[in-house]
């Protein structure tokens, strides 16, 4: 399958898609690696194959929206889902083996909760139908009462019941002694060890403690204390000292639970033999199953990514992108970043509706006019289609490109030693220099050569925009507004339709314009102002030709507050130059 991973490309951080595949939630971990990977396809087929999956997805959760128990089921399933080892070994530890007797659990309830039509479509074999995983799957279930619990149980090897009831007797001896001996130290001498590995006692214990042994034996040049030394006092106690007022008294085995320790080690030894032979066979039954297990997972992941896709489209009203189509149409198509921030800020936001044809589009207006949205929006929706992702519209036509770039700069993006202006041409050049991809590319110019002086950007933008319009399989959209751009055979022309300047004038007699709440600082607010530019400004894309040249941008400079005596002078000079 040929793709691109697009997850740190410029156009995917432009387009700021990673906003929206926020909302994209594949629940197995297989699924979250795909969405982590943010890959972007490059074959229509396989495209196609997603979309498919995604048709499929919803109308079995539309089948079943009045069974919440069967979507929870399906839901639970998928997360429950653990990581299995990855390829075929020689041996695999207890817990890889818990893991697979886990997975083979819930994708057996998947499978049930999906249904026979559903589970098979999406290619989940039966247990049954395999040889080897079905094997796998009984012994596995020897090693817990439920599904989701394994350990190596005695029934797996004859030896092992037998060395696991050594090690339990020899526990138990060594259990009693120490009981013996901290029944003794209470009893007698008043101190208690509660199952402690030690204890620190007064001088005076300890000497009663060395004293029942017939004194205490000297450890030769150890520090004395009130005549007492460092000593063992037979098989129970040892005592040393700890200050200069206090000794450490540790529990010491006895003949019988020295011989009983020995038991276990030989026990554990047995045990861990055992154990062994065990993990082999197990290992074996999961390498023969391994084929079995690997189309599981990829079946698992198939129905979590379009289950996650579908999700999307039933909460969003996503639409199937049609693809093969020799324009780039958008119906009612939504920015769901921009609609998300709209919404913040309680703007209207109006969807795209707009179609492209040509292999260059010029696209003019003023800033706040909306043009960079309409780049972001086509990339948006371009690489959300070519990820296998239904898109936010009523309908979408496009078809498949081997690139898909953008040319501008990134927020606050630096490169060492080079301008803004230099990082363009940066990125222009390597943009160009990969021309001849197979399937062709789509690329954005936002506002490219702002940063020099505008005779020159609109030489550069002309010749850029006249190499596009002549190229074979690359479709260029440039937003800009410098209208000196040259008039060009095969390149469209189009412009925002921009501000409603009827309506903007009567707004702007007074301040806040009509029909505007000043909420959030007063009359001044800036998003009061915000209101007021977006309230009279059409965010719509029409054909431009070339006659009219008036800007928004004193319109824009008023809402935003600038003095209007400055706005007025601006619209003079304007006027005296004929502009």
């Amino acid at each position: 399958m040929s793709s691109l991973n697009r997850g740190t490309s410029e156009a995917w951080v432009f387009a700021q898609v990673d906003d929206f595949w926020l909302r994209y939630r594949p629940l197995s971990p297989w699924g979250k690696d795909e969405g982590e990977a943010r890959t972007v396809l490059t074959q229509r087929s396989a495209i196609e194959a997603r979309y498919d999956d995604i048709d499929a997805a919803l109308l079995w959760l539309r089948g079943n929206v009045d069974r919440p128990e069967k979507l929870d089921l399906v839901s639970y399933h998928l997360k429950r889902m653990p990581r299995l080892p990855q390829g075929e070994r020689d041996g695999y530890e207890l817990l890889e083996l818990f893991q697979v007797k886990k997975f083979i659990a819930n994708y057996r309830g998947l499978a049930t909760a999906l249904g026979e039509n559903c589970a098979s479509a999406f290619g989940f074999v039966p247990l049954a139908s395999d040889i080897a995983a079905r094997r796998l799957a009984v012994e596995l279930d020897r090693g817990g009462s439920d599904p989701e619990t394994f350990h190596l149980a005695d029934c797996y090897d004859d030896g092992l019941s037998a060395v696991r009831a050594g090690i339990a007797t020899a526990d138990r001896a060594i259990a009693l002694e120490r009981a013996r001996a901290e029944a003794e130290a209470r009893l007698a001498f008043g101190v208690s060890f509660d199952g402690r590995e030690f204890i620190v006692v007064p001088a005076a214990a300890a000497r009663a403690m060395i004293a029942s042994k017939g004194g205490a034996a000297s450890s030769g040049g150890a520090p004395q204390t009130d005549g007492i030394g460092c000593g063992e006092t037979g098989p129970r106690f040892a005592v040393e000292p700890y200050d200069d007022a206090r000794f450490m008294v540790r529990l010491m085995p006895s003949a019988t639970a020295i011989d009983a320790m020995a038991d276990r080690e030989r026990g554990l030894e047995g045990e861990r033999e055992a154990e062994a032979r065990v993990l082999v066979r197990l290992s074996a039954l999961v390498r023969g199953a391994m084929p079995w297990l690997s189309a599981a997972v990829k079946a698992v992941a198939r129905w979590d990514r379009a289950r996650a896709g579908a999700v999307l489209a039933l909460e969003l009203g996503m639409c199937r992108p049609r693809l093969g189509a020799s324009v780039t149409k958008l119906r009612e198509a939504s920015f769901i970043p921009c609609a998300d921030e709209c919404g913040r800020l309680g703007l209207s936001y109006t969807p795209l509706t707009a179609e492209f044809g040509g292999g260059a589009t010029v696209l003019f207006g003023s800033n706040m006019g909306g043009k960079t949205v309409v780049l972001k929006t086509v990339l948006f929706f371009q690489l959300l289609a070519q990820a296998g992702m239904f898109v936010p519209a009523r309908l979408f036509e496009t078809r498949v490109y081997g690139r898909v770039e953008y040319v501008g700069e990134l927020g606050s993006e630096r490169h060492a030693g080079l301008s803004g202006f230099g990082l363009e041409v940066w990125r222009l050049e390597k943009v160009r220099a990969s021309g001849g991809t197979s399937g062709g590319t789509m690329v954005a110019f936002d506002e490219l050569a702002r940063t020099t002086g505008s005779h020159e950007a609109e030489a550069l933008l002309s010749a850029v925009v006249e190499a596009y319009a002549s190229g074979q399989g690359d479709r260029a959209f440039f937003a800009t507004h410098f209208r000196g751009v040259a008039r060009m055979p095969g390149v469209e022309y189009r412009r925002m339709k921009g501000l409603d300047r009827e309506a903007a004038r009567a707004s702007l007699l007074t301040f806040p314009p009509a029909g505007i709440a000043a909420t959030g600082g007063g009359e001044g607010s800036l998003p009061a102002r915000l209101a007021g530019i977006n309230m009279n400004m059409r965010y719509e894309v029409v054909d431009d030709d070339g006659s009219g040249s008036e800007s928004d941008a004193l319109a824009i400079a008023a809402f935003l507050g600038l003095d209007r005596r400055i706005v007025e002078r601006a619209r003079a000079y304007l006027e005296k130059e004929g502009r």
